[in-house]
């Protein structure tokens, strides 16, 4: 069977002989292969969400179809693989902007053990399997770690979309998700101790002035001397951070450009890379910190969404180009041990995340729940395998392997998602572990929704009914008074920085960003929102409001402010309820007004006739 597979993908790669002539001419044209690479990646992730599958694996299969070892569509893979550096840079930016620890705040201590506990069970019985299977201890250490991590977006996206993101399993999934990414990138700046164990020289870190130095030294010293540049270098980082990046942001939020914004983010994201790379760690770890020390900032969620269509492209062309290593033929010869190894993943996560779970504090639904949504391996997975693959830790064939391992994961995830709140309600009767009975931090209850504007910046959405207000000028702050007065639950979004702090000091929810930015209305809570009201003074930006919250909640009420009565129909046909024109409003007062001084004007003018 496998030579006849082989012969046709031999045909395959002929039958495009033609294609690649063309192009052989300018083989280096960067152009030319990005034109395949996402064109081909928009059509298998196209059809993945035909069949309700996540895009990731079929970016994956993508690069593996159009890759050397099948159709050889790419000519040059050095230039894609540059800019892959790149786009795994920005992923894992985007990844700590999303690593919001306010958003598990209640339980923590019980959330950050049921991850820790889970992850390290995980790592220790897969390390032990993996190492009878004949692969070295090293290897099989960082393939434990690295399929330890599930899917943050996949995770994300399931309790969206069943819109059970206040839920006990959605704030634990999310927790356990945070721990395990924070472990991989702590793993990431281990893969050259791992290959030093393994034996294998590795490369020192590009831009290292000191290298030589360090070859000076004794073994040891060498070790602890860039430990402690590492660790010292993290810190300034972490230092210079919280304390200039706030003010930075502040200036430009107040220049009031997204431009400015985005550039000034992709900015931030690129130097602490850059920095973390020329102190001998990864530059996948800047990108992290940076990310992660935005989030604590309210500007997290405006820059996330400015930064998310940049991101998601770059992250097709990172994961194509992860898929451009594996060679098919080597997968088909070994798919009974891919196949056994993926359902040892899912049932020893499933088992673990569920088992610690109950027996710290959740309920046996939950928990069960909970393990279903995160039994895949992850982005993270696949970031930390071209780490190692890269520092020379494991060969294109591992790499090769693993990666199947975590496409056949990421597949099985709707398989188990989809049934897994039926299964799991025959577990309601399972009492909880003996140790928690009478209450605990995760019973099944909701949060408390915030209850100041900086918190309202970092919540996921309070779960009572409240209307969102766009803008805070005359208009929404004269609908913002009367809500308050009426006992209406509501959440103001503002561009301009002063007055989201000015107004959060004062009690009020108030979130910095963007109306027409999605990830700006997903923090204000669009979800359990019942009206959303437009007052911003421009009528382009309204159109656009009104096509993305019609997109996001095509059930919720919208009410539209416009300049003229022309816009009025764009607006209703984009999905407003309700428009107020404001030439029609101001006729109507005028109207009013006029009306009303009538009669004494014309009293005063009898009165003045001789």
């Amino acid at each position: 069977m496998t030579a006849h597979m082989a012969e046709f993908f031999n045909n395959l790669s002929c039958t495009s002989s033609t294609m690649t002539t063309l192009a052989s001419t300018s083989s280096d044209w960067l152009g030319l292969d990005l034109m395949t690479l996402l064109g081909v990646a928009a059509i298998v992730a196209w059809l993945f969400q035909r069949l309700r599958l996540e895009a990731i694996p079929g970016y994956l299969i993508a690069g593996i179809a159009i890759g050397p070892n099948a159709l050889n569509l790419i000519r040059g893979e050095a230039s894609i693989d540059q800019i892959s550096s790149i786009a795994v840079t920005l992923l894992m930016f985007g990844i700590g902007l999303q690593l919001d620890l306010n958003s598990i705040r209640r339980g923590m201590v019980h959330i950050l053990a049921i991850g820790i506990l889970s992850t390290l069970l995980f790592v220790l019985a897969s390390w032990g399997l993996i190492s009878l299977a004949g692969v070295p201890a090293p290897v099989a250490l960082l393939g434990a770690f690295a399929l330890s991590a599930s899917s943050t977006a996949v995770m994300v996206r399931v309790v969206q979309a069943r819109r059970e993101s206040n839920t006990v399993h959605a704030r634990v999934g999310l927790g356990v998700s945070i721990v395990q990414d924070l472990g991989c990138v702590l793993f990431i700046a281990m893969v050259p101790v791992l290959a030093t164990w393994q034996g294998v020289e590795t490369l020192p870190a590009h831009g290292h002035a000191s290298s030589s130095w360090f070859a000076t030294l004794p073994k040891w010293l060498e070790v602890g001397a860039r430990g402690g540049i590492a660790a010292g270098g993290i810190a300034l980082l972490i230092v210079v951070g919280k304390t200039l990046l706030p003010r930075v942001l502040d200036a430009v939020a107040a220049v009031g450009s997204s431009e400015l914004m985005l550039i000034v983010s992709a900015a931030i994201a690129l130097l602490a890379a850059v920095f973390t790379s020329a102190i001998g760690l990864s530059a996948e770890m800047g990108a992290f910190l940076a990310g992660f020390m935005l989030a604590a900032t309210p500007y997290r969620f405006q820059i996330s969404g400015l930064v998310g269509p940049i991101r998601d492209v770059l992250m097709a062309v990172f994961f194509v180009s992860v898929g451009l290593k594996v060679d098919p033929m080597i997968v088909m010869q070994d798919w009974w041990v891919i196949g056994a190894a993926a359902l040892m993943v899912v049932a020893l996560k499933v088992f673990f995340i569920a088992g610690t779970g109950w027996a710290l504090g959740m309920t046996a639904s939950s928990a069960a729940i909970c393990a279903a949504y995160l039994a895949n391996a992850g982005e993270f997975s696949l970031v930390l395998l071209t780490a190692a693959e890269r520092g020379g830790l494991v060969t294109e064939i591992e790499l090769g392997r693993m990666i199947a391992i975590c496409v056949l994961t990421l597949v099985a995830t709707p398989l188990l998602a989809g049934p897994a709140p039926a299964l799991a309600s025959r577990l309601v009767g399972v009492p909880q572990a003996r140790f928690f009975r009478g209450g605990n931090a995760l019973a099944d209850t909701p949060p408390a929704a915030p209850n100041n504007g900086d918190e309202a910046a970092h919540a996921t959405g309070p779960i009572q009914p409240h209307a969102i207000i766009a803008g805070f000028g005359p208009v929404g702050r004269a609908l913002a008074d009367r809500f308050e007065v009426l006992g209406i639950p509501y959440i103001v979004v503002e561009l301009n920085p002063r007055t989201v702090t000015r107004q959060g000091k004062l009690g009020r929810k108030f979130v910095y960003g963007d109306i027409t930015n999605p990830e700006v209305l997903e923090s204000a809570g669009l979800a359990h929102a019942m009206a959303v009201l437009l007052t911003i003074p421009d009528d382009e930006t309204i159109l656009r409001s009104c096509r993305v919250v019609r997109s996001l909640a095509p059930h919720v009420f919208i009410a539209a402010r416009t300049s003229f009565l022309s816009g009025s129909f764009a607006a209703m046909q984009l999905g407003a309820d309700v428009v107020t024109v404001e030439e029609v409003a101001t006729a109507a007062a005028m109207e009013r007004d006029v009306l009303a001084q009538l009669p004494a004007l014309a009293s005063r003018r009898v009165g003045a006739t001789p």
